[in-house]
């Protein structure tokens, strides 16, 4: 496993975990890749554990997918073949109570990088919607 790294602004508001992978499509995703991934996500948030975990009565969980050039777009971007669920399923729990649309939301973002990695930004839905972003 990589380092993953954590960082947090604004008195934890907005944290971030950084996971050395970008995140596996769903035909990928056997026992042993769900495991390393549920693996590297709780080493994240172990780290930022040591900081503080905050915890947002409605979450918005942005993931940021960064995949290097030479992959097939058409697959790769395709967020429904995404494993989303991955993540969203071991946040729940910790930084919200539960993955229904009362206590979170998700965004998807992606871009070609010259190093794959999954960023995932965790943050106060609330807070969010002040920027009128959401509406």
């Amino acid at each position: 496993i990589g380092a993953v790294s954590v960082s947090q602004t604004d008195n934890h508001r907005v944290v971030c975990l950084m996971i050395p992978e970008p995140l596996p499509g769903l035909k990928e995703l056997t026992g042993a890749v769900e495991e390393h991934w549920t693996h590297m996500i709780h080493e994240a948030i172990a780290q930022q554990a040591k900081i503080g975990i905050p915890y947002f009565e409605k979450a918005h969980i942005h993931i940021r997918i960064t995949t290097p050039r030479g992959t097939n777009n058409r697959k790769v971007w395709d967020t429904s073949n995404r494993a989303i669920n991955v993540i969203i399923n071991n946040l729940k729990g910790i930084f919200f109570d539960d993955d229904d649309f009362e206590h979170m939301s998700c965004s998807i973002d992606a871009c070609w990088g010259k190093i794959g990695m999954t960023e995932l930004r965790c943050c106060d839905y609330n807070e969010l919607k002040k920027s009128d972003v959401f509406c």
